[in-house]
């Protein structure tokens, strides 16, 4: 106080900074557990522990082998007739034979115990258990039946039959199993008329809830959010654990939207159909590593883009040699109905919604098919959740095209909820908390960041899981560079270590992220040693990072500003009156502004830092429209790329709150 650097009313802040500073460092010179560990020992620990869990994973699985080696392999009946020989050596004379094999019900019967003996693992059909494997005759110790929602009752019940436990997998938000009584209706090609009289059944995964369960939340196909984010919210109530991508915009990542001009006529939709095989044979000439699927609402949609990409093939050489090349490899391409392709992924997943009207300028008949019925939702479901990385939509409809009320079904809204998804970029009525740091500990290390020109994210995440700090890249506000974690309530709300130390960073890294670890008691001693690592760190992955081009990036900043208005702003004088200074976009203001889809209509729009609701006429300040238009003014103009195309904004007034 006497030198005059610290303000009266600040003193006693000091004191009691002092105070717990001098507790602190007490504690750290005094207790022995916290001075056996610092963060160079935490960090060796937790390498280790990844090293050896790894390490475990493979020796289990020799362990595993190594009993099955060791088992006895029963030699059976050697002498006699062949029709006397069992075992063994049964096998081994059918393995010596080139032609007239006995059947394989045949041979499972006569050499049972040799035969699990030497495989002691099956993967077979309920049907074929139930075809091939003579009751009594097999014992497993375990049965794992999975897909489990499209499994009857009635068909599950030989196989567990056979097991002494069993582990049941499935989604009940899946397909179910379909009972057609005693008709035969080709499910997928059936009209609604033909739709009255089938149900869909109780599935095994039903019929055993009342035993214990553990539920799988952690969510890690897919390498961008957007692509879980719709069936997260709308059929698993944002109760999936998904981790976030450090690429937030990227042309390579998410949904792109197509809108073609099909008509929908006698179960196929020719022109979407033709925009389908475009778009995949795009893909195919591209040469990537990525692997295609492809899915139509119906089969014969199906059996149509399969004729079109044939006809294609066989026109071009050079694409049809690129197509073998795909082919070829461990996920070849495929062309799917939607009632099929449960289990199936594919890094691009191209869609033909296969419905529209059936006429140029007319109405869309309500009729979708299977989606119409009570489970038409979870396949939908199904479908939307097959990407790894891309999903490419095709429609002949838009979503204004499916009229839903309050007695519509859930799979018309959902389809609807979709398509307007698909067309807007993000879905309505979310919001977006802008959760703030965990601690006090991730807040220091932000402004230390700060100040020295990062701009940080806190508790960046869509479900379930929130990353402590994200650090942007300066070159790319659209890309991360860095995950940093601090060991706060993230870290201590894992079940496990292996969840905690282990598969979160897999799973984090398998997705792109550079991960980076503080302990709270390393920056406690030495905040600034700690920083000096962080930027350190930071400073090698700058040049590291792939840049993205602008031109792909979900937002294109206006190219030219009003000279005479940037002048303005720029070489203003203290001389000019409040009325010259020009007023820019800011969170708060409400926008009135051109959209080039409707030129002769002023749309109005409010930026929120909380709400993001557009049927309301609210928008927040990180959606794809709020940062298109934060720091405009009147007359700029910008592009705002959606998946549904480019779109010209230009803004009329801005009206301050």
């Amino acid at each position: 106080m006497e030198n005059a650097e610290l303000e009266r009313y600040s003193v006693a802040d000091v004191v009691q900074l002092s105070l717990y500073s001098s507790l602190a460092k007490h504690i750290i010179n005094t207790d022995t557990l916290i001075q056996k560990y610092n963060g160079i020992e935490l960090s060796t620990m937790v390498s280790n522990f990844q090293n050896y869990d790894n390490e475990l994973l493979v020796l289990q699985r020799k362990q595993i082998a190594c009993n099955a080696s060791s088992v006895d392999v029963p030699v059976g009946i050697a002498y006699g007739r062949v029709s006397d020989l069992t075992e063994y050596s049964l096998i081994a004379k059918e393995v010596s034979k080139k032609t007239r094999h006995i059947p394989i019900r045949s041979l499972l019967e006569r050499a049972p115990k040799s035969i699990q003996a030497l495989k002691p693992c099956f993967m077979m059909s309920p049907m074929s258990v139930a075809q091939y494997l003579k009751p009594g005759l097999f014992d497993f110790d375990l049965v794992v039946m999975d897909e489990a929602s499209q499994i009857l009752p009635e068909d599950a019940i030989g196989a567990l039959a056979r097991g002494k436990s069993a582990i049941i997998v499935g989604d009940p938000k899946q397909l179910p199993p379909t009972s057609f009584f005693s008709t035969s209706v080709n499910f997928d090609d059936a009209n609604e008329d033909e739709l009255v009289g089938v149900e869909d059944a109780e599935s095994i995964l039903d019929s055993v809830s009342m035993f214990k369960k553990r539920r799988l939340r952690w969510h890690y196909r897919s390498r961008h959010q957007s692509l879980i984010a719709f069936s997260n919210k709308y059929f698993y109530d944002s109760d999936l654990v998904l981790f976030p991508s450090p690429i937030q915009s990227s042309p390579e990542l998410g949904i792109r939207y197509k809108k073609a001009s099909g008509i929908f006529d006698s179960g196929r939709n020719y022109k979407e159909a033709q925009s389908v095989v475009d778009e995949v044979c795009e893909l195919i000439l591209q040469d990537k590593e990525e692997s295609i699927g492809i899915v139509a609402m119906n089969s014969q949609q199906r059996d149509e883009i399969e004729s079109q990409l044939e006809l294609r093939l066989s026109k071009d050489s050079r694409l049809q040699d690129l197509y073998d090349k795909k082919m070829k490899s461990h996920e070849p391409v495929f062309v799917k109905n939607l009632e099929n392709v449960q289990g199936d992924e594919r890094d691009v997943i191209v869609i033909s919604m296969t419905y529209g009207p059936s006429q140029v300028g007319g109405k869309v008949f309500q009729r979708f098919g299977p989606i119409n019925q009570s489970s038409g939702w979870r396949r939908l479901n199904v479908l939307f959740t097959r990407s790894k990385k891309r999903m490419h939509v095709i429609s002949s409809m838009n979503s204004s095209d499916i009229l839903s009320s309050e007695s519509s079904s859930k799979g018309v809204t959902a389809l609807k909820a979709f398509l307007r998804y698909c067309e807007t970029g993000f879905l309505h009525e979310e919001k977006v908390t802008g959760k703030a740091p965990d601690s006090d500990f991730e807040i220091a290390v932000i402004k230390a960041l700060e100040k020295h020109g990062y701009e940080c994210e806190p508790q960046l995440g869509v479900a379930g899981y929130f990353l402590d700090l994200a650090v942007k890249n300066p070159a790319n506000p659209g890309e991360y560079l860095l995950a940093v974690e601090c060991d706060g309530a993230t870290y201590h709300s894992a079940k496990s270590s292996r969840d905690r130390d282990r598969l979160r960073q897999q799973i984090l890294e398998s997705l792109g992220w550079n991960i980076h670890r503080i302990w709270s008691t390393d920056w406690f001693k030495n905040s600034q040693e700690q920083m000096q690592i962080l930027l350190e760190k930071l400073r090698v992955l700058k040049p590291a990072v792939d840049i993205q081009d602008t031109i792909n990036t979900q937002i294109t900043r206006p190219t030219s500003i009003n000279i005479e208005k940037q002048y303005l702003l720029e070489f203003e004088t203290e001389n000019e009156s409040h009325d010259n200074i020009i007023e820019i976009i800011e969170a708060g203001d409400l926008v009135r502004y051109l959209d080039s889809r409707h030129p002769e209509k002023i749309m109005n729009v409010k930026i929120s830092n909380n709400l993001n609701n557009f049927q309301e006429g609210i928008t927040h300040v990180n959606s794809p429209l709020g940062q298109a238009l934060m720091g405009l003014t009147i007359d700029d103009s910008t592009t705002l790329s959606l998946p549904s195309g480019d779109v010209k904004i230009t803004v009329k007034e801005i009206i301050k709150s």
